[in-house]
């Protein structure tokens, strides 16, 4: 119960903490172990927006793509949590002709509204039905922006405040295709730093 609440507090923690960063995260990624839960081939069958999937009661089973972004930090040290963020409804601020961001994943330029609406915990569970205890961040080339396709169920304790899935399947695209299309440019968003 403790754990699960984790996942919880660590959503809020990461959608009030949203915004622009002034200095992208360094260091070295040490290797671990793949959850099983990362598959080759992405699953089959039509993507549900995060918007409306977050209307969907807990138990439920859903399919989500999109990049991870949508806050600062998008992966929880220490544990298989996530965030993933709707294309479609909020956009990552390289993917602007005005890109001055140095961390373009926490897409700083939309509103906090709907980078909330438009973003998902996913978390990976173990065998006992609880987080598991292992960051994700570098695992089978999962990265800021990466483009993930995650096939599972609606969490027993998610709202439609604090959205999480327990992945079943986690596809991570190819590094050459995973980087987001440029859309309409937009104004110039005077809460991101100059890089």
């Amino acid at each position: 119960m403790k754990k699960r609440w984790l996942g919880l507090m660590v959503v809020a923690a990461m959608v009030v903490g949203v915004g622009c960063g002034k200095k992208a995260e360094q260091g070295s990624v040490e290797p671990v172990a793949v959850p099983k839960a990362f598959v080759s081939e992405e699953p089959a069958g039509e993507p549900t927006p995060i918007p409306e999937a977050r209307k969907l009661p807990p138990g439920t089973d859903v399919l989500l793509k999109g990049l991870v972004m949508g806050v600062r930090s998008p992966f929880v040290e220490g544990r298989a949590l996530f965030i993933l963020g709707d294309e479609a409804t909020i956009t990552p601020c390289n993917a602007k002709d005005d890109d001055h961001c140095s961390m373009p994943w926490d897409a700083c330029c939309d509103p906090l509204e709907v980078r909330a609406a438009g973003t998902a915990a996913i978390q990976v569970l173990d065998d006992t039905g609880e987080v598991l205890e292992q960051g994700l961040k570098g695992v089978n080339g999962l990265k800021e922006l990466s483009r993930v396709t995650v096939a599972g169920a609606v969490a027993p304790h998610s709202t439609t405040n604090a959205f999480v899935v327990n992945a079943a399947s986690l596809y991570v695209e190819p590094e050459a295709s995973n980087q987001p299309e440029a859309k309409d440019a937009h104004a110039t968003c005077p809460s991101c730093p100059a890089k």
